[in-house]
């Protein structure tokens, strides 16, 4: 081995002394540089997030991964300042943000982006100050300074989502933990192909009760006006874990029961529509878990088991209903005579199924949120493949390693 860097060895030699220090000046300074180059990222990325009017942020360190061109903020934590909510509003243990060489080889200079274990966390207060809700274009700006590239590609594992209602009693917290999410197509100009939906999302998570989210979303991020087809499916929920937000919303609890809801929406040119479609298997509401309970409650829980008993499918042992709406955003219209009807109409007439539709077209919405062909989302029509449904879409792949701070799915009646 010394024989074959001796010749190399007696070339430098007789390279002219300047030229040797000079080589070595500038790999000094590139040592250096690469050494404060992590402390004067953290620096800029800590001094922006603490510039996100009404909230407050920091990361713990950052890495730095020249030969790939990715660096990652670790530990990060963002905050509401201006109000009485300390629950962070984001968090994650990491966010890696890389060029996409796949990309890069075809003349391309866009990004990918990693979340591990990334928390979202919206908080309905009685106040302002009491609340945590607001995303609005300064977050927007916010990535943009930090992931100046375009990002095509985002996927979020180990996930947290979590939305809490403190004007209720008890209080409301309803999440979804170990959220998988994968995101093609997050592209900050037109796409090339002149597809309609340029953007794809996926997600897959575990509600509370024990229930399995699943969630498609395909979308026009350039639209001027929101411009997307979603649907979603939600099965397995074990109604008893869910009795604290039935008790703070209904004034009831149950003892046993499943739920499972499918829905769908489309928004094109400031208007909306699509439906709800909730489904009560095996339901009883004679919870004598509770002895504290007054005696207007009780009578309250028959009245409304009464009312189960008399809508419900007795062949599935089930009640269930299709709740449609439409609208502009910001003025939402549901349908609440359809919805009775439909309730009384799944118990005795034909029973609705708890899946995907596949009618909810954006191309027919207007921007009032009526329907082109004038039918609307309350009319009955024949159940069509959707346009993306979380049936049929690709799973996202969970790792191997699970956060350890995300909430119980358990909940104590």
């Amino acid at each position: 081995m010394a024989a074959d860097i001796t010749p190399l060895i007696h070339r430098v030699r007789r390279w002219p002394r300047r030229v040797v220090i000079t080589i070595a000046v500038v790999a000094v300074t590139l040592l250096a540089v690469r050494i404060a180059l992590p402390y004067v990222v953290r620096n800029q990325v800590n001094h922006r997030l603490q510039s996100i009017p009404g909230y407050t942020g920091h990361v713990a360190d950052i890495g730095i991964a020249l030969w790939r061109g990715a660096y990652a903020l670790e530990g990060v934590e963002i905050y509401k300042v201006s109000g009485e909510v300390r629950t962070p509003f984001v968090r994650a243990r990491t966010i890696d943000f890389s060029v996409a060489w796949r990309d890069l080889f075809h003349g391309k200079i866009v990004s990918d982006i990693l979340v591990e274990e990334g928390q979202l966390t919206f908080v309905a207060g009685a106040t302002e100050a009491e609340s945590q809700t607001d995303v609005d274009r300064r977050w927007q700006e916010v990535i943009e300074d930090l992931f100046p590239l375009e990002i095509t590609h985002l996927e979020v594992n180990h996930g947290l989502l979590r939305y809490q209602d403190t004007t209720k009693t008890p209080a409301v917290d309803l999440f979804v933990t170990n959220l998988r999410l994968a995101a093609t197509g997050l592209r900050n100009r037109p796409s090339e192909s002149g597809e309609e939906f340029p953007a794809e999302i996926v997600l897959e998570g575990d509600s509370l009760g024990g229930g399995q989210l699943r969630l498609a979303i395909s979308a026009e991020p350039l639209a001027a006006q929101p411009h997307f087809h979603l649907s979603a499916k939600l099965e397995n929920v074990n109604l008893p874990e869910l009795n604290e937000s039935l008790k703070a919303y209904a004034n009831v609890d149950v003892s046993r029961g499943k739920m499972e809801l499918a829905a769908e929406m489309a928004g094109k040119d400031g208007g909306f529509q699509g439906y709800v479609k909730p489904f009560f298997e095996e339901v009883d509401f004679n919870n004598v878990s509770d002895e504290n309970k007054s005696v207007l409650t009780r009578i309250w829980e028959n009245v409304v088991q009464g009312l189960a008993w008399l809508v419900k499918n007795k062949a599935r042992d089930q009640v269930g209903t299709r709740i449609p709406f439409q609208g502009r955003f910001g003025d939402p219209q549901v349908g609440l005579w359809t919805t009775i009807v439909n309730l009384f109409r799944h118990g005795f007439v034909r029973a609705f199924n708890p899946t995907i539709e596949g009618t909810v077209d954006p191309d027919n919405v207007l921007p009032t949120g009526d329907s082109a062909d004038g039918e609307g989302v309350a009319s009955e029509k024949p159940e069509t493949p959707p346009k993306v449904a979380t049936d049929d879409v690709k799973k996202v792949e969970p790792e191997a390693a699970a956060p350890t701070d995300q909430p119980s799915k358990k909940r104590t009646p």
